[in-house]
């Protein structure tokens, strides 16, 4: 056991940790300097984080100088106005030549709170492209441990990005960077890759934008627009080997029109070709809770024999119907929801019957004046896939089925409350009888699971409750019912619709419709 006396604490204190370029010392993980004053010590951290994280380094570190310096280095209090206001201020108290001295904690640029809510992508997205940028830079290429990142020049740069919002935000999302790192180069470590470009940090024009503009210049199919970046393509960066975009773009664009039809399989059969020769590969970013340990998976390279040999291909789960269930209980239930609104959502659940023991999982709700159809991922804590395309849902629903009547327009069903009370009150009505029609086939199809008896007077006066709350809400009881009758009365025992239904939404398919890619989760 050493002896406490001013240099000897500090000696003590600088070797605590790893040192960034600025000689700054991490622990706790937390960076900090060590200042000799005429009172004894000041620890200053000038890294901006969360409270918990702030008192967990004070504690720590109280802990292992009075362990180290047993006798010699004692907690104390006193009492300091800060802000205006008097509050008691932790150190530690050491005898040095006789005289007393203290080794004082000074906290900089300190918030004790920033913007709530997920961190949003545009910070995310390029944090990732900053450290992936500092591995290219540096000659092992990965980050050896999380470590690595908090002394690595890059977290200054991701403080900077982070900014006051969301500063409280980054000591989570080190373990996610740090992952992402690691498994990118384990799988590209050969290849040469330019920096990295992103959207979101200083305007840059990354393959993003370019595709964006290129997809406005294609088809889905003969006279069907190709629709928007996000419906086709899940990546969020991309690793690109040329150091000039403009020379991909050109070649993208021109393998793309030639000979005849411009169409988002000729796309994606081109992408595929260059991510054989690592010239481009799309990534798909998650983030990865502490702990976990995520793997590198490769997506819709299904027509590359290289590709779908290696090791990080995975290929698309089958279900059979048994082994897909629905909770359609908000069809016919009659007690509220969120806000007191009567509940307007359904589920599909893959591998499971619930939630939590799915390894997939849908909610059809409402967004705006449609369905939508959310994608997620509950087997990994509740990871969320993305939407299914509603024009892909649609063809899926009609595919060679004549007597499909569902469209996804809420000008379908009635505008309000006295619209549909007209329709209740007419049973000779052409809409009453559908709607009865609808409901007799749901409520007593075997995939309904909800057991309580309920008849169809009994549900038109749910309907016309939802309709009282709010008209939306009235007409998204209609149409869910009307896409569960067309789905359940022509596709109940078609396992392929219901995960195609799934995997669009995941942007995953062997059919060609979206882009390939790779995904880091």
């Amino acid at each position: 056991m050493a002896t406490a006396d001013t240099r000897t604490i500090k000696n003590y204190l600088s070797k605590l940790g790893k040192q960034d370029s600025k000689g700054r010392i991490l622990f706790e993980r937390i960076l900090f300097d060590i200042e000799m004053t005429r009172n004894g010590l000041d620890i200053l951290i000038e890294r901006s984080d969360t409270e918990k994280l702030l008192k967990n380094f004070k504690s720590q570190i109280i802990k292992t100088l009075t362990g180290e310096f047993k006798g010699d280095v004692k907690r104390d209090e006193v009492m300091k106005t800060i802000s205006g206001k008097k509050q008691k201020v932790v150190r530690l108290r050491y005898v040095d030549k006789g005289s007393i001295k203290y080794v004082d904690f000074d906290v900089e640029r300190y918030p004790k709170e920033g913007k709530k809510g997920a961190l949003p992508p545009k910070i995310s997205e390029p944090a990732t492209m900053l450290v992936l940028n500092a591995a290219l830079a540096s000659k092992g290429k990965v980050f050896k441990s999380e470590e690595d990142i908090f002394v690595n020049d890059v977290y200054g740069d991701l403080q900077k990005l982070y900014g006051k919002e969301w500063s409280h935000k980054l000591d989570e999302w080190i373990y996610t960077y740090f992952k992402q790192n690691q498994l990118f180069f384990e799988n590209y470590s050969k290849a040469t890759w330019a920096p990295f470009k992103h959207k979101d940090f200083k305007g840059q024009r990354d393959v993003q934008v370019f595709f964006k503009e290129h997809l406005k210049k294609l088809e889905r199919a003969p006279g069907v627009s190709a629709g928007t970046y996000e419906q086709w393509n899940p990546s969020d960066l991309y690793a690109v080997k040329r150091t000039e975009l403009a020379s991909l773009e050109k070649e993208i664009t021109e393998a793309n029109l030639k000979p005849d039809a411009n169409t988002l399989l000729k796309l994606n059969t081109h992408l595929i070709s260059l991510m054989e020769k690592n010239e481009l590969v799309g990534i798909s970013l998650k983030k990865i809770e502490s702990g976990e340990i995520p793997k590198f998976k490769i997506f819709n390279v299904e027509k590359s024999k290289a590709l779908s040999a290696l090791k990080s291909f995975t290929a698309l789960e089958k279900f059979t119907m048994k082994q897909i269930n629905f909770e359609i209980r908000n069809l016919f239930a009659t007690f509220p929801g969120k806000g007191g609104a009567p509940a307007a959502t359904t589920y599909i659940f893959y591998g499971g019957t619930k939630t939590s023991d799915s390894k997939f999982a849908i909610n059809i709700t409402r967004s705006g004046d449609a369905l939508v159809w959310n994608t997620s991922i509950p087997s990994s804590r509740g990871a969320q896939g993305g939407q299914s395309p509603k024009a892909e849902v649609i063809n899926l629903l009609s595919n060679q089925k004549s007597g499909v009547s569902f469209t996804n327009k809420y000008s379908d069903y009635p505008a309000d409350k006295g619209k549909f009370y007209d329709v209740l009150k007419n049973p000779n009505s052409s809409d009453y009888k559908l709607y009865h029609k609808w409901f007799d086939f749901c409520y007593n199809h075997p995939k309904n699971n909800y057991t309580k008896p309920v008849a169809f007077d009994q549900w038109a006066d749910s309907v016309l409750e939802a309709y009282e709350h709010r008209p939306k809400v009235g007409k998204t009881k209609l149409a869910l019912l009307n896409f569960w009758y067309d789905a359940l009365k022509y596709h109940d025992k078609d396992p392929e619709f219901w995960t195609d239904l799934l995997y669009f939404g995941l942007k995953i398919t062997a059919k060609g419709q979206f882009a390939p890619h790779a995904k880091i989760s």
